[in-house]
């Protein structure tokens, strides 16, 4: 007998093997999470202002950048190795929301970095920063109020819904039969402390 699968029938006593830990993939999605994500604002510190003028992209936009272009492709990558089949249709929409989120929260933050610089407060809401309250006409306020909506909450929402979501969706399509209890390998156990470090 056989069971459906993505790439065509396989074997039943296949699906009681124990599937093997993508130590690359897993790898490659702690280092870009430290270094891309993380390490935004510390490149943005570290590295000279003058080389990056207010009206250009910062070092942090860059690592944005590389950050919304290798997260969906290592995502997708994850997908492909799930042992059950998973609904293309919901993947797709799914990275493309990602990508849109993510780049949506990149130039939201990288506008709201360089507010900073002109006095912007981030403590306080955007109509109370003076450097806000002052602008005429004061229909500015609401636009600058839209970036803030796009920033913080539409960009994040569509950034972080579909991420967990694959990764959901990945997780659940691993739960294959296996014929005993399996332990868990040490370069997992190893990247478990930084990974979860980071997204607490």
């Amino acid at each position: 007998p056989s069971v459906p699968s993505r790439h065509g029938a396989v074997k039943a006593e296949d699906t009681f093997k124990t599937s093997p830990f993508h130590l690359d993939l897993w790898f490659y999605f702690t280092l870009q999470n430290w270094v891309l994500d993380f390490g935004r604002p510390i490149a943005m510190i570290i590295l000279p202002l003058e080389w990056f003028p207010l009206n250009k992209p910062s070092a942090g936009d860059y690592f944005h950048m590389a950050y919304n272009v290798i997260t969906p492709f290592l995502l997708l990558k994850l997908i492909e190795r799930s042992p059950k089949t998973l609904p293309r249709s919901m993947v797709y929409v799914s990275i493309i929301t990602f990508v849109m989120g993510a780049s949506i929260h990149l130039v939201g933050d990288s506008v709201n970095h360089r507010l900073i610089f002109s006095g912007y407060q981030h403590h306080l809401s955007v109509r109370e920063n003076p450097i806000i309250r002052n602008l005429q006409p004061e229909t500015l306020i609401d636009s600058f109020e839209l970036l803030y909506y796009y920033d913080e909450y539409l960009g994040h929402s569509m950034w972080y819904i579909p991420f967990f979501l694959i990764l959901f969706i990945y997780f659940t399509g691993c739960f294959t039969p296996v014929l005993g209890q399996s332990r868990m390998p040490v370069a997992a156990l190893l990247l478990v402390g930084p990974s979860s470090l980071y997204y607490w």
